[in-house]
């Protein structure tokens, strides 16, 4: 296609056209956009009257509603003032309406119970210890909420070791951990640990906590990677009577069984707090709000109180000191009102707004996209009866100048799409391009396929939340060059060949031909709806754009060009899309060192300070990222797609000749190295950038993948915004498109034209275009299902079952090609007893999940091997089949 780059240059120059224009408007080009994420406070509901609220109470959602069960108060007035301690049995179930709707049967706990921790989990609420009038409790009971019966129903659990009261517990998985609380020996450091999906659960002792604790945090979230435990501020009682209130924060690792200390809790870069009896929920990917608390400056006061009354003996200081204190309780201001932000990644704090009042030993939980709050303690002695909500604001960015830059970019690939339509006259040129294709073109659209959306996001996102490790990652596809040029390609170009599985009927037999091709066609239906709809999710949150607009744009404009223009569009469009995306990463990667606070020698220590910078992990450990496991894994990965993958293969087979496929493979593998220093360093920076602006990060982000487009829409000018969001829609347009042909050309090729062989070119090349459009379809409907439906579980159940064979479909070709011996049964064995060994090793074994491709490939080869020697079929003509006889 002659007139290619004119299409580039006409998308360029339109671009620069736009943003100029945006020039003129002063405010177009401003990367000072709004970036407050607020969280509105409204009063959802209360509980009823002659209640007066009530503190310590176990607070959770079970089918769908939420309940408040237990509690304490003071009824009779306040406790400097003689009162007595009221415990509460009383459960109060709400539904959500349009505001909360108390349901009016009265259910009761079987006993009164208060200061305990519950943990909302599918089962229901595991409420866990906590204290009565004769002091702390050991119980332990599920409370469920049973929907169709309208009913509160209970369950018994193992009752913990030893009683606790004001003890703190999160979960991860099937697994309820609970830390610190308090009973008659004073603070604990004790972690528990109960599996509820055991068959007979019971609690575990894990490695006790860094410091004794009550009234402490403990959150589950993300650092980046995987679940841990975050167990933030509380207070120990001194054997004085005074208590030391904290601002340490600890992190539990449960894969390394070990507890890491992290910076303080603050409210600002340079202002540490303490805080005893806060709240604290996940939000987001890695974000974790802190809610009230106490910071102990009139406790502290009060305790010291109390400890000089127990050691006066004179009735006249006495009066005096209990005058004193009870004028300090009676002018309380109130608890700490500020709601902190802590990012598990940067492990930076930041202030991110305020309550309207500060309750205290109660328990804030998420409900939908909702935090509520219910009672609790406002001051001391004092209830609310009120339940809190908060709703977190939406952000959206995304002005007229991103959407016109975004607009362009479309109609370029329908303009490409609609000008290769014309070179369509056989299914050589649909399915190969008539061989007409430079080498240059062509490698460039295999880095663009095997670049997507996802892949443009979560490089990025993974070096933002770990290390460099990842790297030889992509440098291994550079290592398999050599193998790729010198075995695979001359076998694809000699035996001109349109569909990679050709090969296995004429080394094997149809029927080995006919499952891979059929496992690859279903392996890249379910891959469409994923790289339409990860993608669409992350955009649809940072830049506000709707979700079925984004499946929709991407996927029916990648449905016409493909289908108008089959593999010649693909390739021009990915050439354009390259440039684009790449374009964009430059722009981000020259910019953001430019907004960090600090020298060039400074950005370089913090990142050395926070390990990074690591790119090499030489432990010889087969669970975790080292290096023996990225490259074996790396090399087993690229020789499958490199070498089996038909959306790869295919593009080899659109260039005059066998030096030009050469080239196209080394252009694309060797594009890896520059794409890999982009996208790793503009991770790195973005840990930079947050941690130097951590009010700037959205904790609204439920995917680690959109840290990369948010920092994109919010930081970026406006039209550069589009200009990058457009690399996003490039990235995952160019890897749909290369699926919807290759899909194509092994369906007509591998089955249609087998069975029906002599219908003419105009009738195959229709069929293709037919079949582009259904597939098209498909993928772009299930990716609308996905979004709408919750199926994307039950999706990638299907995707994980048809992945246990990927290494496999890989190993048939080593097969072929380096093994005479091979034949057709042993191969097929050979892919079945890779399927199972893939399970086995997924279910029952930590290996990490780069090796998958090597077990995989190693397992079909070894078994293919060993069964085809033992059982040998004739002699067959291996004749330009194998390595030793090309």
């Amino acid at each position: 296609m002659k007139n290619a780059p004119k299409f580039a240059s006409l998308f360029t120059w339109s671009v620069c056209f736009v943003l100029w224009m945006g020039c003129i408007h002063p405010l177009a080009l401003s990367a000072q956009k709004n970036r407050t994420t607020m969280i509105n406070w409204y009063a959802a509901g209360q509980l009823p009257v002659p209640s007066i609220g009530v503190a310590g109470a176990f607070v959770g959602i079970s089918e769908e509603v939420l309940m408040v069960a237990g509690g304490a108060n003071f009824p009779d007035g306040t406790p400097w003032k003689g009162a007595q301690k009221k415990y509460h049995a009383t459960v109060y179930v709400y539904e959500k309406a349009p505001g909360l709707s108390l349901i009016p049967q009265a259910f009761q706990l079987n006993q009164a119970c208060a200061y305990g921790a519950a943990v909302s989990t599918p089962r229901g609420i595991l409420c866990i210890g906590g204290e009565n009038e004769r002091g702390p409790i050991k119980s332990v009971f599920l409370l469920r909420w049973n929907a169709a019966a309208r009913k509160v129903e209970f369950q018994n659990y193992p009752d913990l070791p030893f009683p606790l009261s004001n003890l703190a517990a999160s979960q991860i998985g099937n697994k309820v951990y609970v830390v610190g609380g308090e009973n008659s020996e004073g603070a604990s450091k004790q972690v528990l640990c109960l599996d509820l999906s055991a068959a007979q659960p019971r609690w575990d002792m894990l490695p006790p906590a860094p410091q004794a604790l009550s009234h402490t945090v403990l959150v589950s979230q993300s650092n980046g990677e995987y679940p841990c435990l975050y167990l933030l501020g509380g207070r120990t009682r001194q054997t004085s009577g005074i208590s030391t209130l904290h601002n340490s924060v600890y992190q539990y690792d449960p894969k390394k069984s070990q507890w890491i200390t992290l910076s303080p809790i603050r409210t600002s870069a340079d202002t540490s707090i303490t805080l005893s009896a806060a709240m604290g929920v996940a939000q987001g990917a890695t974000s974790i709000l802190l809610f009230g608390g106490d910071r102990g400056t009139v406790f502290t006061q009060i305790e010291q109180l109390n400890a000089a009354l127990a050691r006066r003996n004179s009735a006249l200081e006495k009066a005096s000191l209990q005058t004193h204190k009870e004028a300090l309780l009676d002018a309380h201001p109130g608890f700490n009102k500020d709601v902190l932000l802590f990012n598990t990644v940067t492990k930076a704090w930041t202030k991110v707004g305020e309550l309207p009042y500060a309750p205290v030993t109660t328990a804030a939980v998420k409900w939908g996209e909702d935090i509520f709050i219910p009672s609790g303690e406002v001051r001391p002695g004092v209830r609310t009866t009120q339940i809190l909500a908060g709703s977190i604001a939406k952000q959206s960015y995304f002005s007229w100048l991103d959407y016109a830059v975004l607009s362009i970019y479309l109609l370029l690939m329908v303009g490409i799409g609609l000008y290769t339509a014309k070179n369509q006259t056989s299914t050589d040129d649909y399915f190969r391009g008539g061989q007409r294709i430079p080498g240059w073109a062509a490698g460039l659209s295999i880095y663009g396929t095997q670049l997507s959306a996802i892949t443009f996001m979560s490089i990025p996102a993974k070096t933002y939340a770990t290390n460099w490790n990842y790297f030889f990652l992509q440098m291994t596809i550079i290592m398999i060059i050599p193998v790729i040029t010198q075995y695979f390609i001359p076998f694809y170009r000699r035996l001109q060949i349109t569909s990679a599985y050709e090969y296995l009927e004429k080394r094997f037999d149809y029927t080995i031909r006919a499952l891979a091709s059929l496992l690859y066609v279903l392996l890249q239906l379910g891959r469409l709806a994923i790289v339409l709809l990860l993608p669409s999710l992350a955009l649809t949150l940072v830049a506000g754009i709707d979700v079925n607009l984004c499946i929709l744009l991407m996927g029916l404009i990648t449905i016409f060009y493909t289908m108008k223009g089959g593999i010649e569009a693909v390739i021009w469009t990915d050439v354009a899309q390259v440039v684009v995306l790449l374009g964009g990463a430059l722009l981000c990667l020259i910019m953001i060192p430019f907004q960090v606070p600090h020298t060039p020698a400074e950005q370089w220590q913090i990142l050395q300070d926070n390990h990074k910078l690591q790119i090499v992990n030489s432990a010889f450990n087969f669970s975790e990222p080292t290096l023996w496991v990225v490259l074996i894994g790396g090399l087993a990965i690229n020789v499958i797609t490199y070498g089996a993958d038909q959306s790869v293969v295919q593009k080899y087979l659109t260039t005059k000749d066998e030096a030009g496929s050469r080239k196209s493979l080394q252009l694309g593998a060797w594009m890896a190295l520059p794409s890999a220093l982009i996208f790793f360093s503009i991770g790195s920076l973005l840990y930079l950038f947050y941690q130097s602006f951590p009010e700037k990060h959205n904790y609204q982000l439920q995917s680690q993948d959109a840290i990369f487009p948010w920092y994109i829409v919010s930081e970026l000018p406006a039209g550069l915004t589009g200009l990058v969001i457009a690399a996003v829609f490039a990235a995952a347009m160019s890897t749909l498109s290369s699926s919807m042909n290759s899909v194509t050309t092994a369906l007509t090729t591998d089955f249609y034209r087998k069975f029906y062989p002599h219908k003419t070119e105009q009738r195959y090349l229709k069929l293709a275009k037919t079949l582009t459009l259904w597939i098209g379809v498909v993928g772009t409907g299930l990716a609308l299902l996905m979004a709408h439906w919750g199926i994307s579980s039950l999706w990638d159940q299907f995707n994980t079952i048809l992945g246990l064979f990927t290494g496999g479909l890989g190993g048939l070709f080593v097969l072929g090609l380096f093994f005479p011996k091979a034949n057709a049964r042993g191969a097929l064995l050979g892919l079945l007893l890779s399927g199972l060994i893939q399970y086995w090793i997924t279910q029952y074994t930590s290996i990490n999940f780069l090796l998958y491709a090597f077990t995989g490939l190693a397992a079909c080869v070894a078994f293919g091997y060993v069964f085809s020697l033992l059982w040998p079929s004739p002699p067959k003509d291996l004749a330009g089949l194998t390595v030793y006889t090309i």
